[in-house]
């Protein structure tokens, strides 16, 4: 598997996508404010954007978010079944060079109006490509390697998203200390350099990728492949789920893909929340240092990594259920104590640990939504969960930018306590992405698909198409 191109293109695609994604993602906030006059020089170590500045643009933060997840919630489910039918590879490529485009073309924004524009076109071409990568890269691996599949698509993702956010605070701090650009273009940059690194996931996607979708592939051919073993001696698996791999939708399996078709929801809701309020608390009480706010982010990211890849492995081995739920529910715990937090260590600490949790928890989700949808559906069923999550994500943005921007400006008394306003949103997301975890703990099943009694093989399966 770590040296299947097909695997590896597809994780490139993902790592170059992130990598461009995550080099604006420090500065996106402030280019937004900028854009509308709230800033008038690049901020810089020691100033702080006024608390009254950050509440009154919050709200259009999280319109602008939701633009993006509204679009793909919308489309998600179309692209998957699209690509079910009419081929995986054409519509990766085409999302891809759609990527390029809308990068530059948010660079070249003058106004809120704009970016939200691009940002519900960027919804467009995301929902082409992610979860028809997925899908892609499970009709690779095949049933016994899904969760290290993930894994290591979900390490090569973060690496990207890893390298990002540092090159971007760093490549910030170059135009605003040495090119001198004033305000917003000192804010453009990052997004002309991240169309530059997205563009090769265009080419070698063309000249690596094969297709793997049922509606081009044979279904009895891929499970002959699946079959076959690499050598003449003999292995026996003990069958766990024997309807792991079928194609047929039996009503167990229905009644556990509406279950993540909820939590979905929920974990969308609870991100949706997150997302923005995290840079709105940094800016407007940790810090407004983009080169700092770039290594944080990276630097969470950097321990992340060190867990998809043992995670998945664990839990094609061990089990996939107790990882993904205790794994999610650690992450939204962390994320209910970070508006506690009173400087960057503090901050930097728990958002690190909210980053290893999920980076544990995540590969078994993705394996545990494979291992129940049919093969022949999977496109389709990975976007309709793609759908439900993109639903809840973009009502969140909206939701916390609004609770953001009327709780950050004020006190609550708690009994003896007076705590600060900004918890609310934190707390909520919190509470709905456990909400999320136990429904995967009470409805879902165990998923991993065999136990291996005796195998005595000389190389692993590595190409399930």
């Amino acid at each position: 598997m770590y040296r299947n191109p097909r695997v590896l293109v597809l994780g490139i695609d993902a790592l170059l996508i992130m990598l461009g994604f995550g080099i604006v993602a420090p500065s996106m906030s402030y280019y937004l404010i900028a854009l509308e006059g709230g800033l008038t020089q690049p901020p810089g170590p020691g100033y702080i954007v006024p608390p009254e500045v950050v509440a009154e643009f919050s709200l259009i933060l999280g319109v602008m978010m939701a633009a993006f997840m509204g679009t793909r919630t919308l489309l998600a489910r179309y692209w998957g079944g699209a690509s079910d039918t009419h081929g995986r590879k054409p519509i990766i490529m085409i999302g891809l060079a759609g990527y390029v485009l809308l990068l530059i073309l948010f660079g070249l924004s003058q106004n809120w109006i704009q970016m939200l524009a691009v940002r519900a076109f960027q919804g467009v071409v995301s929902a082409m490509v992610w979860p028809t990568a997925e899908a892609a890269l499970m009709d690779i691996v095949g049933p016994l390697r899904r969760g290290e599949g993930m894994g290591l698509y979900m390490v090569l993702s973060n690496i990207g998203f890893v390298l990002g956010p540092g090159v971007g605070g760093l490549l910030y701090n170059y135009c605003r200390d040495f090119l001198l650009l004033p305000v917003p273009d000192v804010f453009r940059v990052p997004y002309f350099i991240g169309a530059l690194i997205t563009l090769p996931a265009v080419l070698v996607t063309a000249i690596i990728l094969r297709e793997t979708a049922p509606g081009k592939i044979e279904a009895d051919s891929k499970k002959r492949e699946l079959l076959q073993a690499p050598s003449s001696e003999v292995h026996t698996a003990k069958v766990i789920n024997p309807s792991t791999d079928e194609d047929e939708m039996t009503p167990k399996r229905q009644k556990m893909i509406y279950v993540l078709y909820v939590m979905s929801a929920f974990n969308g809701v609870a991100m949706g929340l997150g997302q923005p309020i995290f840079q709105l608390f940094l800016m407007s009480r940790i810090t407004t240092d983009i080169g700092l706010i770039g290594l944080v982010i990276s630097g969470a990211g950097a321990v992340g990594l060190l867990f998809s890849v043992p995670a998945g492995r664990y839990s094609d081995k061990k089990g996939r259920k107790g990882l993904a739920v205790w794994g999610a529910v650690g992450a939204r715990a962390s994320l209910a104590v970070l508006p506690l937090t009173t400087d960057l260590v503090q901050t930097s600490a728990i958002w690190i640990g909210q980053s290893a949790a999920m980076s544990a928890s995540q590969p078994a989700m993705r394996a545990i939504q494979a291992d129940i949808v049919p093969w022949n559906l999977r496109g389709k069923l990975f976007g309709t969960i793609q759908a439900f999550f993109n639903a809840g994500a973009t009502f969140g943005p909206i939701v916390g930018g609004a609770l953001f921007a009327y709780f950050s400006l004020i006190l609550i008394p708690l009994g003896p306590l007076v705590i600060d306003g900004i918890v609310v949103p934190f707390w909520l997301a919190s509470i709905l992405g456990i909400i999320g975890a136990f429904l995967i703990w009470k409805y879902v099943d165990e998923t991993r698909p065999v136990e291996i009694v005796k195998a005595d093989i000389d190389e692993i399966v590595a190409d399930a198409t």
